[in-house]
């Protein structure tokens, strides 16, 4: 990638690669080359809460499903991975998206994060699997039925 967050056409290949050099440069670490796989993934996630390879499953899951928000870029789409982990106040969140090219305006950040944040959202339907929803339906039943016959106030309180 030419340049920090150079937007991608959606025929053009990302690689991890790609997310791990953008990552950072968000982390203020652009100076520097990619280390080894582990430590970069490491801090990968501590920074965006997920690893680079989960990253860039969304993305690829965002332009197959045609969810991608429009003029979005890797950048903004790690602004918003940024901002569901550590959920910060905006000057706080718009600052640390700037990384090692500063502040970026509040405004300009929120009109990205947000776009983002609901096309990650509108994936559940395709990410999580039936089976899964009914083994925790399942769970959540079968927890209230055992708290109900061990506990039956207890239960009155709750609902």
């Amino acid at each position: 990638m030419t340049s920090r967050g150079a937007k991608r056409k959606k025929e053009t290949i990302v690689e991890v690669e790609d997310f791990y050099r953008i990552g950072k440069e968000l982390q203020n670490r652009s100076g520097t080359n990619i280390g080894a796989i582990h430590n970069e993934d490491r801090r990968f996630r501590e920074f965006f809460g997920c690893g680079a390879r989960v990253a860039l499953a969304v993305w690829t899951l965002l332009i197959q499903y045609d969810y991608l928000p429009d003029d979005g870029m890797i950048l903004h789409m790690l602004w918003a991975l940024f901002f569901m982990k550590v959920y910060p106040k905006q000057e706080g969140g718009s600052s640390a998206a700037g990384g090692s090219s500063g502040v970026i305006d509040p405004k300009t950040w929120r009109k990205y994060i947000w776009p983002f944040i609901e096309a990650i959202a509108y994936l559940e339907q395709f990410v999580v699997s039936y089976f899964c929803m009914l083994i925790l339906t399942y769970i959540t039943i079968s927890y209230v039925v055992v708290l109900y016959q061990t506990h039956p106030l207890y239960l009155s309180l709750i609902i």
